[in-house]
């Protein structure tokens, strides 16, 4: 009730599907289709003929990680890290495990500590679970959009909660050591400390109201990158974290997780 007065939409069942002219009502004929349709969509297919012989000759070359240096960003895990990527946790939807954030909000001391003792042995082994590597695919028809149409879906992806919660602690090292480097560059606003997206909208509407008073024009040119994440090369992902000058585990852990993913 709550949501229909703030006027969330509500994920409707899936009763028909239309394809090729076809109507399917089979529950797991629908299931399959939408989920090959989803994994088509990360296909290198969909790339221009130029980028796939880049592509394909770049990953001619392996990458390798290894290095003795002793970088801090290398080091175990402290508690400090695990209690700070735990609380900032929104309690969201569980994975396969259906742990849920609340369980890990809610551990006692010693839980913490074995916790804490896993995510250091994944660390160190470079070595995900099985289970990390599964998500569950709810699909979403978009508002206003046909319901029976393959087209009209997005995916909402539900992963492991544990999992999110090394994810961050990864994160918080890797965005560490890219903005101590200042490998990001510097207009960039989303995804950062102390900035956001509305820094980029002041700036906008700070270039439109000096070409008012200088009685100029602004021209400004957006692009929307269609299946952005779908498509993202994980090959090119782990050359820009060498290119970086990462090395050891976290790289390593990177490209560990990027592997055999499944839904």
């Amino acid at each position: 009730m709550i949501r229909k007065i703030s006027g969330k939409h509500t994920a409707q069942k899936i009763n028909q599907l239309y394809v090729n002219g076809a109507k399917i009502t089979d529950v797991s004929d629908i299931d399959n289709i939408l989920g090959k349709t989803f994994f088509d969509n990360s296909f290198s297919d969909h790339c221009s003929t130029p980028f796939k012989s880049y592509k394909q000759n770049a990953e001619k070359y392996s990458i390798s990680f290894t290095s003795n240096n002793t970088d801090i960003y290398k080091n175990p895990f402290s508690m400090d890290e695990l209690t700070n990527a735990i609380s900032i946790s929104r309690d969201t939807a569980v994975g396969p495990d259906s742990i849920y954030y609340q369980m890990l909000k809610n551990f006692p001391d010693s839980a913490m500590d074995t916790l804490l003792g896993a995510v250091n042995y994944i660390w160190t082994t470079g070595n995900f679970p099985p289970e990390w590597h599964l998500a569950t695919v709810i699909p979403i028809a978009k508002p206003g959009k046909d319901s029976t149409n393959l087209t009209s879906y997005q995916s909402i992806v539900l992963t492991s909660c544990l999992c999110k919660v090394m994810e961050r602690m990864i994160n918080t090292r890797l965005v560490w050591y890219l903005e101590k480097l200042k490998l990001i560059t510097p207009v960039q606003s989303g995804f950062r400390k102390q900035r956001s997206t509305t820094d980029q909208l002041v700036r906008l509407k700070t270039f439109v109201r000096e070409a008012f008073v200088n009685k100029q024009h602004i021209v400004a040119i957006f692009f929307d990158f269609k299946k952005a994440y779908n498509t993202t090369w994980k090959y090119g992902i782990m050359k820009d974290l060498f290119d970086a000058g990462l090395r050891g585990r976290l790289p390593i852990l990177i490209g560990n997780f990027l592997k055999d993913q499944q839904f």
